[in-house]
């Protein structure tokens, strides 16, 4: 019995080892972080020739360096160039041109030398292969018909003059003619007619010429020792504006005529706007530059832009008396600079600001402005058919947009609600851009429930009252388009404080105003404009599939049905994506949904070739190709081979219920080599909903501390739960998500509940400041730019737009609707700052010095509070950053710190000195010194 014992241990003993083996075998090694500068992105999109068969797209590395990939769509042909970008197919699919760069280490090089980069341009003979290399080349085009290249050099160095070498190449004899001095060029649609603007020195020989393609002609349209500007070409036709300086000795800034060309292939005829020579033209008024002239769509009108013109200061007569003369009647020397010194110091202007309780915008928003509105203009318009010239804007109806074709015009005046202090409204108005006469439409309507105007301009859309609405501009009746439907439009589930609730938003107006797509939670809806007829063309409430339309054709504004059209299609519940292709009934024809995020779909001009993008949290980017169904796409491109050869985690979703009981679902990434029966570390990463992002690939690198490939290879499970709001709660809110989401992926047994890391960034910062006082479920916290004191923050600026910070707390993310004055006791009970004592985590949090989001003095606010409680914080605080690190030296140090802090807390490595000393100003300063290159003195 004791032999059969022994002999049945002995095997079991040897099951156990070659079990463990072949574990150890099957097992794959995690990424390093040399690894990470290999891996690669896919940014962007793919670009299609127009017939379809050519495509490029373009692959960066984490080390910034990058290529472009030119491949063919039905053959194994292709090409490759390093550091190359902006790819430009001929409309005939035979030649791309691109921009050839410089590599990373190459360009910091020429950096430290201070030389300028200037990249090359590439043509490339896609059928044959030949290339050509064309150096310093800022821009360049090629024709619509195929038969030019358009380059332009850079300007030549220290030059004050915008004048560049233009190169117009024969794609079809190649032969190339060189045009100098060029400030401007501007091909037409047809590519027949290319205009340019010479720019020369001492301004001899200025003008605007013609260049004829066809029959190989220039003609000159202007010539002058003036300077000339903004070309323009209609979009559809051969029309040309452009503009000339003039001055006036009595005012300060150059006055412009505009030159309008109707139809330059078959007329030279022009008509010139001289505002000096117009009765009608505003007095005390000037055409500005700042604004490109343009044409309406039937080429009735000009839009230009006025400003009134400022006048130059009259020089003040001396009094003769005030100045003692010497012998010859002329100031003796002393008296002489006692008077130049007295003027100097009158002439000083003090350097400071008002700030008025009455001001519309505050000071430091007028600073962020101050280009915008230096530059404003007010528009205004040349009806050509009349010669009548309107101004249509002023200054108080500043916010203009054309209607349609133009002949309409829709104004918002602001100023009888200024200051503003919640979202911006005032009165809608309707102008004729003939006379400039004005009809209210709407009074006191907020700005961003307007939804703008019909591409023809029959209609204005708006949403009032949680339904839709449109304006007949013609007859002046409002219609409500969803009143009657059982779905709501307004979009249930907002959860910010603004009492005016949004809606789920629109895709767009058919050709000729015949429709507009408006949104359910679920579906896709074309209503008929006069409220007529509404029809519901997805059925994707039952599956909870959410529909939405996909502008795959941006030429036009508005959708032609007789065109492919597309619906993206997102799985609310499994996070699937993909796309469905439907017909001019609206009917369905084609759909692919694939349990991965699929986005960028794109079609070639004059084909019915198809691009787009697939990625999964387990598969990097990749670009697909069809030339039939989405579904029988091609795999163009192979991102990240490497990839099979390390271990990789997965994603899962997990239901839980908040403490109101609502369902909601959280994202748990599993570690790299995950084992079953083991437990783990756990990072949770907080904002608001997070698990959209379930299919999202995560490239690895060490330039973002909240990298989460980077945990999951180091041995952590990260989980992303969702958040929902209740208005003036809304750190207590985020307690009521969390906490139950955390407990309930603790139950699962994977993770040590002794090992949790909390972590988040601005709003997700704030979140993970408060949590902390709320709850001890959490063994280290890393707060990013966290808001600490609701008090002091509602009073501070946003200093990225120069806005107070009250909008953001009354409509936006802060979900406090009310003054702090007005809410006292929930400001106090949602602020960390004021809960700091309950804190047991330790804290690690970061600032930017520069912080234009969130000011940093909310870090100090905690800091400080902190310290005074003896509490475990550390502030790391990175100099010149704004609200997010930009400097790669400080966005690898923060990854460095935050992994070396979780590491710690969670996994009990040994603290790093940073972490239990700190490191005082001398030291700091004594490590600069040391990495600072000494300068030797001849």
């Amino acid at each position: 019995m004791k032999k059969l014992f022994y002999s049945l241990a002995l095997l079991c003993f040897m099951s156990i080892c070659i079990s463990q083996n072949a574990v150890a075998q099957d097992k794959k090694p995690t990424l390093t972080l040399d690894d990470y500068q290999e891996w690669q992105n896919l940014p962007g999109q793919a670009w299609l020739s127009d017939n379809g068969n050519w495509m490029a797209y373009r692959v960066t590395l984490v080390n910034e360096n990058d290529t472009l990939y030119i491949k063919s769509t039905s053959s194994d042909k292709s090409y490759q160039y390093a550091f190359a970008n902006n790819p430009q197919f001929s409309t005939d699919g035979k030649w791309v041109a691109f921009s050839k760069g410089y590599s990373v280490k190459e360009r910091e090089a020429m950096d430290k030398k201070k030389q300028r980069v200037e990249n090359k341009m590439i043509l490339l003979n896609l059928e044959s292969g030949a290339e050509e290399t064309y150096e310093s080349i800022s821009s360049f085009g090629i024709s619509e018909d195929s038969r030019h290249l358009i380059m332009s050099t850079y300007p030549p160095k220290d030059s004050k003059l915008e004048g560049k070498d233009l190169i117009v190449h024969n794609l079809e004899t190649r032969t190339s003619r060189n045009i100098g001095n060029v400030s401007e060029w501007a091909l037409n649609k047809k590519g027949n007619l290319l205009a340019y603007i010479i720019d020369a020195e001492k301004k001899r020989g200025n003008g605007v010429e013609l260049f004829n393609l066809e029959k190989y002609q220039i003609s000159f349209l202007a010539s002058d020792t003036s300077t000339f500007r903004k070309l323009n070409w209609e979009k559809d036709q051969s029309a040309l504006t452009f503009m000339q300086a003039f001055y006036d000795s009595a005012y300060t800034d150059a006055n412009h005529r505009i030159y309008a060309y109707k139809d330059l292939e078959t007329s030279m005829n022009k008509m010139i706007l001289d505002p000096a020579k117009r009765k009608d033209f505003p007095t005390g008024m000037y055409v500005r530059e700042t604004y490109n002239p343009r044409w309406s769509k039937d080429l009735n009108r000009i839009y230009l832009g006025i400003d009134e013109w400022d006048e130059k200061e009259k020089p003040e007569k001396k009094d003769k008396e005030s100045v003692k003369e010497g012998e010859n009647g002329e100031a003796k020397e002393g008296e002489k600079k006692e008077v130049k010194k007295k003027d100097e110091e009158e002439a000083k202007v003090p350097d400071m600001e008002i700030w008025h309780w009455k001001d519309a915008q505050i000071i430091p928003r007028q600073r962020r402005t101050y280009n915008a509105d230096k530059n404003f203009t007010l528009l205004s318009v040349w009806n050509l058919d009349g010669d009548n010239f309107v101004q249509i804007g002023d200054q108080k109806a500043k916010d203009v947009s054309m209607v349609g074709d133009g002949k309409s015009m829709v104004l918002m005046d602001k100023t009888p609600y200024e200051p503003q202090f919640r979202l911006e409204h005032g009165d809608v108005y309707i102008a004729d851009a003939k006379n400039g006469n004005r009809k209210l439409v709407m009074k006191n309507f907020p700005e961003n429930s307007f939804a703008g105007d019909s591409p023809d301009g029959k209609y204005l859309l708006y949403f009032k009252d949680k339904n839709w609405h449109t304006y007949n501009i013609e007859t002046g009746k409002h219609t409500n388009l969803t009143v009657n439907q059982k779905v709501p439009f307004w979009n249930t589930r907002y959860d910010g404080p603004e009492t005016i609730i949004p809606p789920f938003g629109s895709g767009g107006w058919t050709k000729r105003d015949e429709e507009i797509l408006l949104y359910d939670e679920y579906d896709v809806w074309a209503f008929k404009p006069d409220g007529s007829s509404a029809k519901k063309i997805t059925d994707g409430r039952k599956d909870k599939m959410v529909y939405r339309f996909n502008r795959i054709d941006f030429e036009e504004p508005y959708i032609d049905p007789a065109k492919p059209m597309f619906l993206s299609v997102f799985g609310d519940l499994t996070k699937e994506s993909g796309y469905a292709k439907i017909n001019s009934n609206w009917q369905i024809e084609d759909k692919m949904v694939l349990d991965a995020r699929v986005r960028n779909l794109r079609k070639a001009k004059d084909a019915d070739t198809y691009a787009y993008i697939t990625e999964s949290y387990t598969d990097s980017p990749d670009i697909f190709v069809t030339k039939g169904k989405l579904s029988e796409a091609k795999e163009m491109s192979k991102t990240n081979p490497q990839q099979q050869e390390f271990a990789w985690g997965k994603t899962e979703l997990i239901e839980y219920k908040n403490k109101d009981g609502k369902t909601l679902q959280g994202l748990l990434h599993y570690p790299a080599n995950y084992e079953k029966g083991k437990q783990y570390p756990m990072i949770t990463y907080i904002y608001e909903r997070r698990t959209d992002t379930k299919n999202s690939y995560v490239t690895p690198t060490d330039r973002s501390a909240y990298n989460f490939t980077h945990y999951v290879q180091n041995g952590y499970f990260v989980f992303q739960p969702d958040i929902v709001y209740k208005t003036n709660h809304p750190g207590e809110s985020a307690v009521e998500c969390v906490v139950p989401a955390v407990e309930k992926v603790l139950k699962t047994g994977m993770i040590d509940p002794k090992k949790v890391g909390l972590m988040g960034h601005s709003w997700g910062g704030y979140q993970t400041a408060f949590l902390v006082t709320q709850t001890d479920l959490f063994s280290a916290a890393v707060a990013g730019a966290p808001l600490t004191n609701m008090i002091s923050m509602y009073n501070s600026i946003y200093w990225n737009s120069g806005t107070p910070d009250q909008q953001i707390f009354e409509t936006s993310q802060g979900r406090l609707r009310e003054p702090y004055w007005n809410l006292m006791d929930e400001y106090i009970a949602n602020s960390p700052v004021f809960q700091a004592k309950n804190i047991k985590t330790p804290v690690l949090m970061t600032f930017g010095d520069q912080d234009g989001a969130v000011d940093y003095h909310q870090g100090i606010e905690m800091y400080i509070t902190m310290r005074r409680l003896s509490k475990p914080l550390i502030m790391l605080l990175y100099a010149g950053e704004n609200h997010g690190l930009a400097k790669k030296e400080n966005q690898i140090d923060y990854f460095t710190k935050v992994t070396e802090y979780f590491d710690h807390h969670l996994k009990g490595n040994a603290p790093k000195e940073w972490i239990t000393e700190g490191q005082s100003y001398l030291k700091k300063k004594e490590e600069q010194e040391k990495k600072t290159p000494a300068v030797i003195k001849p």
